[in-house]
């Protein structure tokens, strides 16, 4: 381990009456890289599902799964790492986290710590368990919500809603933690002079020069690796097996050729999932009185057919977001899909000029943005804003 003896940049009155410092290599590579790109993941989850529009949800899946093997690794390399990064070397007892909360809150000379502080391994701590809360709930989401990922065919709709307000939830608690982080740093830079940042940069870290060191361990590579693949290997053969399961919520939608020619000879049909089998026969039964013109069709057998074909598939008999979602109408309009609270909500900031775009034409044309609407998905990240001219 090299060391040098240098000048503080401010008072380390806790640590050494003269005021000199040595830097230590504290913070191996490894480390500062999971460091870097944790804080980079959480960054492009949070902006590509709460900022963002709604088709950058690839992107973020991507930073859930890159976040699922840094935790991973973090706690493989917290077994087998070198000395710092090793959990056990800052593990706490309450007396000494109290003390150390103490000097933070009275602004007191602050004692120095080579590795993590007592609060700071907290912040350790609550973010490794916040973010696999936030990852696996995130998963189940995808699942159940989404009809995607390994757990489609084993979350239900309502297992997903739960889950998605599980995710809410920590993600909230999420950026308290990091606003509470980063102040904490910043604090603690200012009580003991200690360039935080700049050490998880460099790895090197000031202490005073005649701070005892504890007894250093070398990292063993090889024993994390093994681990990891332990750990990765059936978890992630888990996940495959199941994701070979057909989505839970999702149905194979027959082609009916009457329908899209009877309906479609007045605006592109909607895909029966968006109403319930109730509405939809409701509505056949009313086509005199159809938004306001006769819609009544040629002969009693096509209107039995299309009813048939509407009420086979309506959305009662699918359990994906967009059917959950559309069940509640307006009570003015309840057959008029346009007006669904929810497709008023996810379409309050799309300009009304898109709907005027040739690729789209008119708002019940799905399939001018969402490019799985046969499929009845809906996917986020599956949507496709026409960028042509009128």
């Amino acid at each position: 381990m090299t060391e040098e003896t240098n000048k503080p940049d401010a008072d380390t009155s806790h640590g050494d009456s003269n005021g000199e410092t040595r830097s230590i290599k504290v913070w191996d590579l490894p480390t500062r890289l999971f460091h870097w790109t944790l804080v980079a993941m959480v960054l492009i989850g949070y902006l590509t599902g709460w900022v963002f529009a709604e088709n950058t949800m690839g992107v973020h899946l991507w930073a859930g799964y890159i976040t699922v093997f840094l935790l991973v690794f973090r706690l493989t390399w917290g077994l087998f790492g070198p000395e710092y990064s090793r959990l056990e070397s800052f593990t706490f007892t309450p007396g000494h986290i109290i003390e150390h909360m103490k000097e933070l809150i009275t602004l007191r000379p602050v004692k120095h710590y080579i590795g993590h502080n007592p609060t700071g391994s907290m912040m350790v701590f609550g973010l490794l368990f916040v973010l696999a809360t936030i990852t696996m709930s995130g998963l189940m989401v995808l699942g159940g919500e989404e009809n995607q990922g390994p757990l489609a065919g084993a979350a239900t709709y309502a297992v997903g809603t739960l889950a998605a307000t599980v995710h809410t939830a920590f993600v909230i608690v999420l950026l308290a933690m990091i606003v509470a982080h980063v102040g904490g740093v910043f604090m603690e830079i200012k009580l003991t002079g200690e360039h935080l940042i700049k050490s998880m940069i460099t790895g090197l870290k000031k202490v005073p020069a005649n701070m005892p060191e504890i007894k250093h361990r070398n990292a063993r590579p090889l024993a994390a690796i093994v681990v990891m693949i332990a750990l990765i290997g059936p978890a992630g053969s888990m996940l495959w097996a199941l994701s070979t399961m057909p989505p839970s919520g999702l149905m194979t939608l027959e082609p009916n050729d009457t329908y899209e020619s009877e309906c479609g000879d007045c605006h592109l049909p909607f895909h029966p999932s968006l109403l319930s089998s109730d509405s939809w026969m409701k509505m056949m039964v009313e086509l005199e009185d159809h938004f306001g013109d006769d819609a009544t069709l040629g002969d009693d057998a096509t209107a039995v057919e299309i009813t048939s074909y509407l009420t086979k598939f309506g959305g009662d008999k699918w359990d994906t977001e967009a059917a959950n979602r559309f069940r509640i109408v307006d009570p003015k309009f309840p057959y008029q899909i346009t007006a669904s609270p929810y497709w008023v909500r996810k379409h309050k900031d799309v300009s009304p000029d898109l709907f005027k775009l040739k690729k789209v034409g008119f708002k019940s044309n799905c399939g001018g943005c969402h490019t799985d609407h046969y499929s009845g998905s809906f996917d986020d990240q599956k949507i496709k804003i026409p960028k042509e001219t009128k």
